[in-house]
Formats: C-alpha cells, sequence, structure tokens
C-alpha cells in the first residue's frame, strides 16, 4: 500500500526536480520488510513529486506543492495506523528536512495525508492496497485481469485492478479502453 503525505510549502526548494526518487540504504531488505513480512520499517524509500518545479502556477507565487509516496504493507501487516499515521507523517518529514529540504517542518502551510485505513474504508481497497494487485511483473499492465470477461458475455471490468494498471491515469485509461469496446460491440 503507500502512506501519502501532501504539503504546500511557503517557499520554493529549486534544487529538487519535478519527479524525484529517494531510494533508502537498505533497499532490498526494505523490500523484504515490505512484501514478504508486511513490517513498517523505520527507514524508507520515498517518491517525491513536486509538480511546481514545471508549473509554478500550481500554487501561490515564491510556493511549492508536493506528495511524497511512501510504500507500507498492506493491512494484513500489523500496524496500526490509527496510532502510527502522524508518527509516520512526522518520520517522514524530518528525513526530507535533514536530507532534502532544509527547514521544511518550519515552511509547511497547508498538508493532508492517506494511509492504508483511507484506501480501504474509503476507495473499498481491498486489505487497503493503493494499486489494487502486487506491483509484480506478472500482475502489471498486460498481465492484470483484463477489461473483458473470458467467462461471463457482456462483464466489462473498470479500476485499478484490471489492464492497463492502477492510479489515476491507468484507471482513466481502463475506463477509456471498456468504453471504447462497449461502443464496437454495438
Amino acid at each position: 500500500s503507500l502512506f501519502v503525505l501532501y504539503f504546500g510549502t511557503n517557499r520554493r526548494y529549486n534544487q529538487m526536480a519535478h519527479h524525484e526518487i529517494l531510494m533508502g540504504p537498505r533497499y532490498r531488505e526494505w523490500m523484504v520488510d515490505l512484501f514478504d513480512r508486511k513490517h513498517l520499517a523505520s527507514d524508507f524509500s520515498l517518491y517525491l513529486h513536486r509538480p511546481t518545479a514545471t508549473d509554478p502556477t500550481l500554487a501561490p507565487p515564491g510556493c511549492d506543492s508536493w506528495y511524497v509516496l511512501a510504500p507500507v504493507p498492506n493491512l494484513d501487516g500489523a500496524t496500526d495506523w490509527k496510532e502510527m499515521a502522524k508518527p509516520y507523517r512526522d518520520a517522514i518529514i524530518q528525513y526530507l528536512e535533514q536530507h532534502y529540504l532544509p527547514d521544511l517542518s518550519s515552511h509547511i502551510v497547508t498538508e493532508h495525508y492517506i494511509d492504508p485505513l483511507h484506501f480501504r474504508d474509503e476507495l473499498n481497497s481491498y486489505k487497503g492496497t493503493a494499486f489494487s494487485v502486487e506491483p509484480t511483473l506478472f500482475q502489471s499492465a498486460w498481465f492484470r485481469p483484463h477489461n473483458q470477461s473470458e467467462d461471463i458475455p457482456n462483464l466489462y471490468c473498470v479500476g485499478a485492478g484490471t489492464h492497463p494498471g492502477a492510479g489515476l491515469p491507468g484507471v482513466m485509461s481502463s475506463g477509456k479502453i471498456v468504453a471504447q469496446m462497449i461502443s464496437s460491440a454495438g
């Protein structure tokens, strides 16, 4: 799943690109913690998104808008997100502040975060997953369930768990594919 922190700053961090992948020091072991042990590790590998790097109009003048994605275990793990969400948010901010974004905590003017409970409770996502099926090669793109059932006539499938994949672009593409399939079928 994911822990997603959206935030806005009252200053710009021009040293940061639009997309940043911040790999932790023990990436392979961290992946085992995440996928096999379902353990929330104390270190991170993060995706940091700063859209104002290429479109400054997405925030007020002199400000930046951001989100940071932290992969976390789905709800099969033992993490109590009602207890851990705020401390985990704080740890991410501290990490970003120490390594990439000086004085970040004093420049955050707005924020919102979501965790696996949000994915389960608000988006009806099985086990609180952010991307539906596990993001492995054989559950990606064409290997995902197809958009038309091979077993039930006129049953079409749309969403993060179907071809072409998760995320808003994948879900929208899935909808477009199904709309074209239905339109072509007459």
